[in-house]
């Protein structure tokens, strides 16, 4: 129970450090305002997002504030629920990145020998695949999937985030209260998730940020050239409409600019937070 009240009131103490710099609390708006949507979408969309009007290339208005696509659908609408899709496959992707990184970069780190060296080769082969062409071949191999997608992105983008948790881990696993640990009786696995990880949550935290912002990106980007799951709503899958049904062409600009925008405003915000973090981190070491 000490432990548990301990470890709240590190967090708590790294949740002030955040919020106090300007970069923390607009990065972690950003992502509060994209929470917002993913648990709200159905009362924020005005309509359904699939209902037509029929007003083709209406541009905004009150009634539609992002205007209309060809056949008539609130694009005011869809862009709350393609958030929602892009959120929600940035932050699985990075979840899945991160779980792997951390546990191959700690076990590694801490137990070294034949289990580190093994685990960073394999770390090694995985890191020189090229993940964008390599998603495109997937993609056109296999039917356009949105857990296929959010699950190799995640997959495959672990590598680095774990070379940067090893050498964490071989500094912090030198430190006094490492060997006060062997001597009260904890294994080498209680050690790890005990007293080694606490330690580096922050860094842990900063780099699942960023595997969630390049799942964002390349999401949106394999959806952009039509490899992606453009049958699930997203910020990717909207820009491909927009090009494949001559928006750009009749510069209908209230389709593929807000998309575009809310991608580069998701990554800003990720990437504030992710900065904010690695202050924490800064901060106690």
């Amino acid at each position: 129970m000490a432990d548990l009240a301990s470890f709240a009131r590190k967090r708590l103490d790294d949740f002030r450090i955040i919020v106090g710099s300007t970069s923390g609390k607009v990065g972690l708006g950003i992502t509060l305002a994209f929470l917002v949507m993913v648990f709200f979408a159905p009362w924020l969309a005005p309509y359904p997002p699939t209902e037509r009007f029929p007003l083709a290339y209406a541009p905004p208005s009150w009634a539609h504030l992002l205007g209309t696509d060809d056949i008539g659908e609130d694009l005011f609408s869809q862009l709350i629920w393609a958030a929602r899709g892009s959120f929600i496959i940035g932050v699985f992707a990075g979840a899945i990145a991160t779980v792997i990184g951390t546990s191959i970069g700690l076990i590694s780190g801490y137990r070294g020998g034949r289990t580190g060296e093994g685990l960073m080769r394999f770390t090694d082969v995985v890191l020189v695949l090229p993940l964008l062409p390599l998603l495109i071949v997937i993609a056109s191999i296999f039917p356009a999937n949105v857990v296929l997608v959010i699950a190799v992105i995640g997959f495959l983008s672990w590598p680095s985030m774990a070379r940067v948790i090893r050498s964490q881990a071989l500094t912090l696993k030198t430190r006094p209260y490492v060997d006060a640990s062997k001597l009260s009786g904890m294994n080498d696995w209680e050690i790890m998730l005990k007293v080694l990880l606490p330690n580096m949550l922050p860094l842990v935290v900063l780099y699942g940020v960023y595997a969630a912002v390049t799942a964002v990106v390349i999401e949106a980007g394999l959806d952009y050239i039509g490899l992606g799951s453009v049958t699930n709503l997203s910020l990717g899958s909207m820009l491909y409409f927009a090009l494949s049904r001559n928006a750009l062409l009749i510069g209908a600009w209230w389709w593929f600019v807000p998309p575009g925008l809310l991608i580069a405003l998701l990554g800003i915000g990720f990437i504030l937070l992710g900065h904010s973090i690695e202050r924490v981190g800064r901060v106690r070491s």
